[in-house]
C-alpha cells in the first residue's frame, strides 16, 4: 500500500475485521446518510410550532413522556407509559374517536369533544373501553293483559336488558333468570323493573331491553334513557318486535379485575382490515367484531404457546412477536382467524421495539434485528453484529424504534446509565449503508404519514426529525488500510462541498498521528517521523464530503 482514495463511502459494520472491510466501509459511521454515496451529515431537528408557545403540547411534554400521538393537526396526546393508540376503525365515525391500551389499569377510548379539550394534557377525558354484563331485573316482570286485544294469543317471553354508551356502544346482555320468565297475552302491559346502572366511566347513556317472540329469539322492544333504577312498561305485540340482538357475545377486552383476568389488562391494541382491531393478555390474542372495537367475544380469541411481547399488521396478516417463536395470523373473520408459528427461536425483547415498515415488520431479539414478511423471517443484522456486540453495545431489550422513510430509526440505553443512551438507524434496503449510529436520544415518537413526518421527543422537547436547514456533526471511520512495508504517508487531500467544519484525523497503527482542521480543497502534508503498516482515517464535521485520498508523495495525489 503506498496510499489510499476513497471515492464512495458506506456504513459501518462491527463483525468484520477492521482490516477486511471493504474499502468503503466504516468501523463507526455516526450521524451520517450515506445514501448518495458521500458523507452528509443528518440535518437537525427542529421544534414543533407548538413549542414556541405556552400551548399543548410544550407545556406538558417532558423528559418523562414515553408516547405521542398526533389527535390533530395542533394537539397531542402525551403519556408517561407505553400506550399504544388507534384511530377509530368505525366509518364515517362522526365522534372521532381513539382506542388506546397501557395507559392506566384498563382499556380506554375517547372522542374528541371528550379528549381534546381545555389546555391540556390531552386526552383530558376517557371512557372505560367495552361494557360489563350489567345487573339482573330487580323484580320479576308484572303483566297486565286487560291491554292485550280479546283472544290475543298467550305465550311465554323472557326479558333481558343491555346498556349503551353515549356513543352508541352496546354492550353484552343482563342474564336471564327463571324470574324473568313470564307468561302473557299478545299486546299486554308489561312492566319492567330495572336496577341501576352499572357505575363506573363508562359513559352509560341508556338501556334497551329485548324479548323472546314465539320462536324464542330475543328481538329489540324500546330504549329506556337515563341511568337511574326504575320502572319501565311495554305493550309491543309480537308484529311489530324489532332485530334479533347482536350484542349476545359483545364482551369488554381483558382490565384489570384479576379473578377474570390473571393476566392483565390488553395491551398493544392495533388495527386491522376489515374493521378489526386486536390485542393481547399474557398468551391470549383477541380479536374484536368488525367495526365494534370495544366487543372481543370469546369466540375471537387465540392462545399461544409463549406469552406475547407485541404484534403489528402487515401486509401478510398480524405478526405476533413472543417469548419464544414469533407467529402470523390472518383471515378476513375475526372468529375465524388461522395462526401459524413461524419456526424461528427469535424470540421479541421489547414491545416497543416492533416497527411495521409496511409490507413487513423489524424487532429487536436477543440476537440482533429481525425482519418478519410474507416471505419468512430473517436476522437481519448478523452480517454487521455478533450477537455479543449487539448485546453489550446496544442493550436489546431497551430498544424503542420508529420507521423513518423506510429506515428503522431506533434508542436505546443500559437501561440505568444515561450517558450509555444512543441511537442507530437500520436500512433494510441499504446493503453497505445499512446501519449508522446516532449520538442523540429520544424518549418517545410519533410517525405522522400523512405530512411525512417523523416526530421525536429529545431532552423533553417536541422535535421534527432532519428537518433543519443545518447538519448535525457527524463521524466517518474507515477500515484499517494494511501495507505489508513499513511507510510514512506525507500527503492527504479531502474534496469537499464547503469547508466550514471538517476536521481529518490520521492513525497509524492505532495511534493518533495528525489532526488536520480542512481549510479547502488543497493538498496538506502529513508529519512524518515515524513508519507503520495500519491506517486509519477519521472524518468529523458538518460538510458534504466527495472523496478522501491519503499517500507517500504529492506526485502520487496528481
Amino acid at each position: 500500500m503506498a496510499g489510499f482514495k476513497l471515492t464512495t463511502f458506506t456504513g459501518l459494520s462491527k463483525k468484520v475485521s477492521p482490516r477486511l472491510l471493504p474499502e468503503d466501509m466504516a468501523q463507526n459511521a455516526q450521524n451520517v446518510f450515506l445514501d448518495s454515496g458521500r458523507i452528509e451529515g443528518i440535518p437537525t431537528d427542529v421544534n414543533d410550532p407548538s413549542e414556541s408557545g405556552n400551548t399543548h403540547p410544550a407545556s406538558h411534554i417532558s423528559t418523562t413522556t414515553r408516547t405521542i400521538f398526533k389527535a390533530t393537526s395542533s394537539s397531542w396526546f402525551t403519556f408517561t407509559d407505553d400506550v399504544d393508540v388507534i384511530r377509530s376503525p368505525i366509518k364515517e365515525d362522526t365522534h372521532g374517536r381513539f382506542y388506546f391500551t397501557g395507559s392506566g389499569n384498563f382499556p380506554k377510548y375517547t372522542s374528541l369533544s371528550s379528549g381534546v379539550s381545555g389546555s391540556g394534557p390531552y386526552p383530558t377525558a376517557s371512557f372505560r373501553l367495552g361494557l360489563p354484563t350489567p345487573g339482573a331485573f330487580t323484580a320479576a316482570p308484572s303483566v297486565d293483559n286487560t291491554s292485550a286485544a280479546d283472544g290475543a294469543a298467550l305465550s311465554s317471553r323472557a326479558y333481558l336488558y343491555t346498556e349503551i354508551t353515549t356513543f352508541g356502544e352496546e354492550g353484552p346482555p343482563s342474564e336471564v333468570t327463571s324470574a324473568d320468565i313470564v307468561d302473557a297475552e299478545n299486546g299486554a302491559t308489561v312492566t319492567l323493573t330495572l336496577p341501576a346502572a352499572t357505575s363506573g366511566n363508562y359513559s352509560i347513556a341508556k338501556r334497551r331491553i329485548y324479548r323472546t317472540d314465539i320462536n324464542g329469539v330475543f328481538r329489540f322492544v324500546k330504549d329506556v334513557t337515563g341511568t337511574s333504577a326504575g320502572t319501565t312498561t311495554e305493550a309491543v305485540t309480537d308484529d311489530l318486535l324489532g332485530e334479533e340482538i347482536e350484542s349476545s357475545d359483545n364482551l369488554a377486552p381483558p382490565d384489570d379485575t384479576t379473578s377474570d383476568h390473571p393476566d392483565g389488562p390488553m395491551l398493544g391494541i392495533t388495527t386491522m382490515p376489515n374493521g378489526i382491531t386486536a390485542g393481547f393478555s399474557g398468551n391470549t390474542l383477541l380479536f374484536s367484531e368488525s367495526f365494534l372495537p370495544h366487543s372481543y367475544p370469546l369466540a375471537n380469541q387465540l392462545t399461544t404457546q409463549e406469552d406475547i411481547v407485541a404484534i403489528a399488521s402487515i401486509a401478510s396478516g398480524l405478526l405476533v412477536t413472543t417469548k419464544g417463536k414469533p407467529l402470523m395470523a390472518s383471515g378476513t373473520d375475526p372468529s375465524a382467524m388461522a395462526m401459524v408459528e413461524i419456526d424461528a427461536n427469535l424470540p421479541c425483547v421489547n414491545k416497543r421495539s416492533l416497527v411495521d415498515m409496511g409490507e413487513y415488520a423489524i424487532y429487536s431479539s436477543p440476537d440482533g434485528l429481525v425482519l418478519a414478511s410474507n416471505s419468512g423471517i430473517q436476522l437481519i443484522t448478523e452480517q454487521i453484529l455478533t450477537r455479543d456486540q449487539w448485546q453489550t453495545e446496544y442493550y436489546p431489550s431497551n430498544v424503542e424504534a420508529y420507521e423513518y422513510e423506510g429506515k428503522y430509526i431506533a434508542f436505546t440505553y443500559d437501561g440505568s446509565n444515561n450517558s450509555t443512551k444512543k441511537g442507530f438507524i437500520f436500512d433494510p434496503r441499504g446493503g453497505k449503508n445499512a446501519f449508522v449510529n446516532l449520538n442523540f436520544y429520544a424518549t418517545a415518537g410519533f410517525n405522522d404519514r400523512e405530512n411525512d413526518e417523523l416526530y421525536l421527543v429529545i431532552d423533553g422537547t417536541l422535535k421534527k426529525f432532519a428537518r433543519g436547514t443545518t447538519k448535525r456533526s457527524y463521524l466517518w471511520k474507515s477500515k484499517e488500510f494494511f501495507s505489508n512495508r513499513p511507510l510514512s504517508p506525507g500527503i492527504a487531500k479531502v474534496d469537499a462541498e464547503a469547508y466550514n467544519a471538517l476536521t481529518f484525523k490520521l492513525f497509524a497503527d492505532g495511534s493518533l498521528k495528525h489532526t488536520q482542521t480542512v481549510a479547502n480543497s488543497d493538498p496538506f502534508r502529513l508529519p512524518g517521523g515515524y513508519r507503520g503498516k495500519v491506517f486509519e482515517i477519521q472524518l468529523e464535521g458538518t460538510d458534504i464530503i466527495n472523496e478522501v485520498c491519503v499517500y507517500e508523495s504529492p506526485q502520487e495525489i496528481a
